[in-house]
């Protein structure tokens, strides 16, 4: 097929307007942003990246061209990006990608499909108009020109860049901000992320805590760990919200809910590994060289389990596995692949906590209130209406904002139920047993004129930082340890973190471990208030206490 104009001639401009291709997303990207230094330099930046080759390719520049394909494929991956949720690629959207299971990538997608495979045709048609009247030679001279002025400039980029660092680190961090040298750096690192996570397997191995539990704990004992999914503090009518959204929480006893807890990251990925280890955001990479406190308690001599209906993947997976017993719903091939609700999930932990064995400890990871909202919960918990149950809205359309904040308000109304449903049957089983319940990180529900929405962007608000977090605990484990009860409700209106959970858990059952930090454990009249640590993109740490 000849993709030529009739009256189009072979020029280099055909290549200039590739080119422009490629940058045009992250051009809009700073340009939305009011950035509009960093957009200028975003084309100089591209530009001269693909202009530099020039001279190695003069002989052969229409091959250059269609050697592009590959970065004009993702072209519309990156358009959809920045166009809906105003976020370019990055390490956390790879991450969210290979984590992310079809049904969760269709409900994010949703919506959106048209525009993306308009985006995908419209390059598919012009690409290959534009490659096929790229010149298949250029004089040496030309060429030299072109690839010089292009290295030229690419080198003068420290000399207007006041990102303070050295020339060719300025250099760097300007190429990590611009397509595709961002999908690069970002799959790169990821890569490296699961290279070390294969690399450190003989350290997770050899370690051990040496946990011990104090021989007082003689009963039955069950203890759960429930993390959650998106959730927010300031959405659970316990915790204050108009909405009375926890009916059912509202009424129990010996329930704790703290009013300040901060998460450690952003997304699942990092979020989970830290709250099963202890760690804090600065400390991210130690937890792929250690275990979590799914092996503290087993040392300890409990039966433990790992209860999931999430894509449990990398950084994730390699703590789940530390559970003797796993019911992982949505890899397992007998289970419900389209899994909307907790039902099935507390059918299973109705299953574990009826088998035999007196020390039971139990992880409870589910979707919660993961985007797509209305697909978490039934219709009959379908309260506040109009929802995205009968009136289809984009994920990202603030306009519509009332209905999408009514679907996630009633994934809550329903986690009240699954909530209230775990208590009880823990209850039920006249043990000594506490549940923990936090969230492992917060969303944005456009909140303000910025017009956030979910939690994937690099820079977390502190929307997204504060998470709901209590402890429920039966009357005779508050019979075993009245002080650390009373110590727990003293530390309700303390700044916490989801640090504090590992080390708060652990000492209220009395279990002892080396590392043991008592000014981490809520439990413990030593227990200190300390600055809380974020993790966003590109694994860069924040003061959760400062974000807007």
């Amino acid at each position: 097929m000849n993709w030529k104009f009739k009256r189009a001639n072979p020029s280099i401009i055909f290549l200039i307007l590739i080119i422009l291709l490629i940058c045009v997303g992250d051009f809009l990207f700073f340009l939305k942003n009011g950035q509009f230094k960093d957009a200028a330099l975003s084309i100089i930046v591209t530009y001269s990246l693909f202009l530099i080759p020039v001279i190695l390719f003069r002989n052969y520049l229409r091959l250059y061209a269609w050697l592009l394909i590959p970065v004009i494929l993702f072209v519309p991956v990156t358009l959809a990006c920045i166009i809906f949720y105003n976020v370019p690629i990055n390490d956390s959207i790879v991450l969210l990608a290979l984590d992310s299971n079809v049904q969760e990538a269709s409900e994010l997608a949703k919506g959106f499909i048209l525009p993306i495979v308009f985006l995908f045709i419209f390059c598919m048609v012009v690409y290959p108009i534009l490659a096929g009247n790229v010149p298949v030679k250029v004089p040496f001279k030309n060429s030299a020109f072109i690839s010089g002025l292009a290295l030229m400039v690419l080198l003068t980029i420290p000399f207007v860049d006041s990102n303070g660092l050295g020339f060719f680190k300025k250099i760097r961090a300007r190429l990590y901000t611009i397509y595709p040298s961002s999908l690069v750096y970002a799959g790169t690192r990821v890569y490296k992320q699961y290279q070390l996570m294969h690399a450190t397997l003989p350290q997770r191995q050899s370690f051990s805590f040496n946990s011990k539990q104090h021989p007082a704990f003689q009963q039955k004992q069950v203890y759960i760990l429930v993390v959650g999914e998106s959730a927010r503090y300031d959405h659970f009518g316990i915790n204050g919200y108009y909405r009375n959204t926890t009916p059912k929480l509202s009424k129990q006893s010996n329930l704790i809910s703290f009013t300040d807890t901060k998460a450690s990251a952003f997304i699942t990925a990092f979020s989970v590994p830290l709250i099963l280890t202890g760690l804090g955001a600065n400390d991210f990479d130690k937890h792929l060289s250690q275990t979590s406190i799914i092996s503290a308690f087993k040392e300890a001599g409990f039966k433990t389990y790992w209860i999931s209906n999430q894509v449990d993947n990398g950084h994730i997976k390699i703590h789940t596995g530390e559970a003797a017993n796993q019911y992982l719903l949505m890899t397992d091939a007998k289970a419900t692949q389209n899994l909307h609700t907790d039902s099935e999930l507390l059918g299973v932990l109705d299953k574990v906590l009826k088998e035999p064995g007196d020390k039971k400890f139990i992880v409870y990871h589910s979707l919660g209130s993961h985007y797509d909202y209305s697909a978490r919960y039934p219709g009959s918990y379908d309260f506040y209406q109009p929802s995205n149950k009968t009136e289809f809205t984009l994920a990202n359309d603030y306009r519509k904002k009332n209905i999408i904040i009514n679907s996630y308000d009633n994934s809550i109304l329903y986690r009240d139920n699954v909530l209230d449903s775990i208590i009880n049957l823990t209850a039920n089983q006249q043990a000594v047993s506490a549940v923990y319940y936090i969230s492992d990180h917060g969303e944005n529900l456009f909140d303000d004129a910025r017009n956030l929405s979910q939690h994937g962007y690099p820079v977390p608000s502190k929307y997204v930082a504060k998470v709901p977090f209590f402890i429920w605990y039966s009357d005779s484990l508050k019979k075993l340890q009245p002080r650390k009860i009373a110590q727990l409700q003293l530390r309700r209106n303390k700044k916490i973190s989801a640090v504090n959970v590992f080390y708060t858990y652990l000492d209220m059952c009395d279990i002892v471990f080396e590392g043991n930090d008592s000014l981490k454990s809520l439990c413990q009249p030593k227990f200190k208030e300390v600055p809380r640590r974020i993790l966003g993109g590109g694994t860069n740490v924040y003061d959760a206490d400062l974000l807007e």
